[in-house]
């Protein structure tokens, strides 16, 4: 439900002090339901795993990772530490995302689909960019990773849109 604003200005000519006329605003409502959260974020994990396995683009992204003698094989406590801090930045990134469809009124795979994709050309491409330059990594490895951010966050913004 939204909260009404009420707003009283004075008319030109008026008493002073009397409130003439109302302007009603209507504030968006914060209130999100959870389970369209839950589930963008359960199947942004999955795309991602499905992204880096051998049958995908595993192999390829293990080959440009040795080839800048960068640690790619994890385990043992670090493993469990990233699973947990990645559940929680794909759980977090679906809630804004969801936050950003509820207040833009947006109802269709195809619009959510569309804010995902604007999200992720905005905010992740002219972010993770910058990075990879600096730190003079391969274009290989930048493009495995911001086209797994496309498809994963076009994706999930077309669930949230659907099923909020």
């Amino acid at each position: 439900m939204a909260t009404r604003l009420t707003l009283d200005q004075e008319s030109p000519g008026s008493t002073p002090g009397r409130a003439t006329k109302s302007l009603n605003l209507r504030m968006p409502d914060p209130s999100l339901r959870l389970i369209p959260v839950i589930v963008a974020g359960i199947v942004y994990m999955i795309i991602g795993i499905i992204w880096y396995s051998p049958y995908v683009l595993g192999r390829v992204w293990k080959r440009f990772m040795k080839n800048e003698k960068q640690v790619y094989e994890i385990s043992g406590t670090r493993i469990g530490l990233i699973y947990v801090f990645n559940t929680i930045a794909s759980l977090l990134f679906a809630y804004v995302l969801a936050h950003i469809i509820k207040f833009a009124g947006l109802r269709t795979f195809i619009d959510g689909a569309n804010a995902g994709f604007w999200i992720w050309l905005g905010f992740v491409v002219t972010t993770v960019l910058p990075v990879y330059l600096y730190e003079s990594r391969s274009v290989v490895l930048y493009i495995i990773y911001i086209t797994y951010q496309l498809v994963a966050i076009v994706v999930i913004g077309g669930i949230i849109a659907v099923i909020q």
